[in-house]
């Protein structure tokens, strides 16, 4: 019984046609392979020791790895694992679709519907890692012990950036599976003991309800007097304007209305993105921030496409939180494992929140449900230490006179 199967490349390179086991990322996702030399010939699938060709086309032959697992995870044979690949529509039995090709399927339609690459990542890795635990060969097949398996692999597998937040990365994952699940009217779970639903919510991961955190002043303080002139331009800008990650890698020098100090989140098609929830808002800046700006705009070396904080190479930089990380080393601090980018989007909500009210945070924030916003901003400092003032009173005024 055959019971492996792995992806490999084939490239072209001085005169030769080596081939290279694909590698993983350390959530078990597959890495399309970069060349500083020849050039991708195409893809194999090895089973047993023979390779079967699997196109030139990187996603589909990591489909076509997921199928033959999917194969040989159902107990199919050798010598069926290793017939020659045929279209999915000449091969799939009536009436049922395999488990791989509804994945497959279900990815596309989100590049196809134009989803954002953030939501398209999230349900590829949520997809994927289920058809890594699931040993079902078609959808129908699945049942409560697959997604119980598939919370015992996210255990064991999922490397989860920030800690104490493993379980609602498990939630989320599973989240995204109940969505995949429901358009082939499968129910992922149930709302009461007779429902049709494949686990109860007794079995959905609890993620504990962090209280929220926001940068004190003295934080601030260290990390600005650490930070060159561009790091303090990057991180003031998040202190003031309370974007979020992807709005800050994507920002852009028309963004900003100098006259009227606000900058604008728009939607960038040549960088094929669009803000979350597709809604564009304008935040106002204050005024000194506005003309930081508008220095840094006037010192740079701008590219064809104005980005205001770019990497090395004049594109968007996927990593800014590196630049974060780089001051904090300076300063002292331990930012790294923690949402520290985040937490000054939400120290800039909970200060607009404190002088204008909820409301304005929210639309100042882009939450589109004042119920998030309620939840995520974090306890005034001040307000804290008057809190504790009054129950220290309180203490020495018992301590002075009977409890009773």
């Amino acid at each position: 019984m055959i019971r492996r199967a792995k992806l490999y490349v084939r490239i072209f390179k001085h005169g030769k046609y080596p081939r290279k086991a694909i590698k993983f990322d350390r959530n078990g996702r597959p890495l399309e392979p970069k060349l500083t030399s020849g050039h991708v010939t195409g893809y194999l699938v090895r089973v047993g020791g023979r390779f079967m060709d699997a196109g030139t086309d990187f996603s589909a032959a990591v489909t076509r790895l997921h199928q033959e697992r999917a194969k040989l995870g159902g107990g199919t044979s050798y010598d069926v694992a290793v017939k020659p690949f045929k279209p999915t529509n000449a091969r799939q039995p009536e009436g049922r679709v395999y488990l791989a090709d509804a994945v497959a399927d279900y990815n596309a339609e989100l590049q196809t519907l134009g989803k954002g690459k953030y939501t398209i990542a999230m349900y590829k890795n949520a997809l994927e890692g289920f058809l890594d635990s699931c040993k079902k060969t078609f959808i129908n097949e699945i049942d409560r012990k697959d997604i119980l398996n598939y919370i015992g692999w996210m255990r064991q597998n999922v490397k989860v950036r920030v800690k104490g937040r493993a379980e609602r990365t498990y939630k989320n994952r599973l989240g995204y599976l109940r969505t995949f699940l429901s358009k082939y009217k499968i129910k992922l779970v149930k709302k009461h003991p007779d429902d049709s639903g494949l686990i109860s919510r007794d079995d959905i991961p609890k993620p504990l309800k962090p209280k929220p955190k926001k940068y004190d002043r003295e934080t601030i303080d260290q990390l600005l007097k650490h930070a060159d002139e561009d790091q303090a331009d990057y991180l003031l800008f998040l202190l003031w304007s309370g974007f979020r990650d992807e709005e800050v890698q994507f920002l852009l020098y028309y963004d900003f209305d100098w006259r009227n100090s606000t900058v604008t989140v728009h939607a960038k098609p040549q960088f094929n993105w669009r803000p979350k929830d597709s809604e564009e808002r304008s935040v106002q800046l204050p005024s000194e921030i506005s003309e930081r700006m508008k220095t840094r705009m006037q010192r740079a070396e701008r590219g064809n496409d104005d980005l205001v904080f770019p990497n090395g190479a004049g594109s968007p930089d996927s990593h800014l939180i590196y630049r974060l990380h780089a001051v904090a080393k300076k300063a002292g601090l331990n930012l790294k494992g923690k949402r520290a980018g985040h937490m000054f989007r939400k120290t800039a909500g909970s200060r607009v929140a404190k002088k204008f009210g909820l409301r304005a945070a929210m639309d100042f924030l882009g939450h589109s449900d004042i119920k998030t916003t309620s939840l995520y901003l974090a306890a005034d400092d001040l307000d804290a230490k008057k809190s504790r003032q009054a129950y220290d009173e309180l203490y020495q005024n018992a301590t002075n006179q009977d409890f009773c």
